[in-house]
């Protein structure tokens, strides 16, 4: 039998021996805690290990070495992907919590200022034609994420971002 295939019925039997199977599976580990380099890294490790203990309590045959490691892998590889995604969703917001300052001010109590903040965007706007115009337009009229917006224009989520940034940059710069 194989090296995985002992340490997996070891640990059937004593709890103990998961330590090895981390041993092992360390390399991977180690891969997915770098991808992921905006969290902390004792929290991905442990959500791993985790991920990698219930795939042992979850495995009912393991008769075929090739089989216990491609299980073992896409358990921790699928673990990775929900760590990633939430953190890519935490981290979109954060950004955007940042950079909102201008656009999300809803109800100006002033009209003059309103009239002022509406025709320098539209200045901004006004520089581009076409599919450019109209993404800048969704960006500054719509409540949409950048995901959104790329999606309904067939461009990539970086493109509308950069976009976004420099509509906020040139407010900053009139305002700050």
């Amino acid at each position: 039998m194989g090296d995985f295939i002992n340490i997996i019925q070891k640990i059937q039997s004593d709890k103990n021996y998961f330590i090895e199977l981390v041993e092992k599976m360390n390399p991977l580990i180690n891969k997915y805690m770098r991808l992921l380099y905006k969290d902390e890294k004792d929290d991905v490790r442990s959500e791993l290990f985790l991920a990698l203990w219930e795939a042992i309590l979850k495995m009912e045959y393991f008769d075929n070495e090739g089989q216990c490691i491609n299980y073992l892998t896409n358990a921790l590889k699928n673990k990775f992907y929900e760590l990633y995604r939430k953190s890519a969703k935490v981290h979109d917001n954060e950004y955007l919590a940042e950079n909102t300052v201008f656009l999300d001010v809803p109800n100006i109590e002033d009209p003059y200022l309103e009239y002022i903040l509406r025709s320098d965007l539209e200045n901004i706007v006004n520089q581009y034609s076409g599919k450019k115009k109209k993404i800048c337009l969704n960006i500054i009229e719509t409540d949409q994420s950048d995901l959104e917006i790329a999606e309904i224009y067939n461009v990539s989520k970086q493109y509308v971002n950069r976009l976004r940034r420099f509509i906020y940059n040139k407010l900053k710069d009139q305002y700050i």
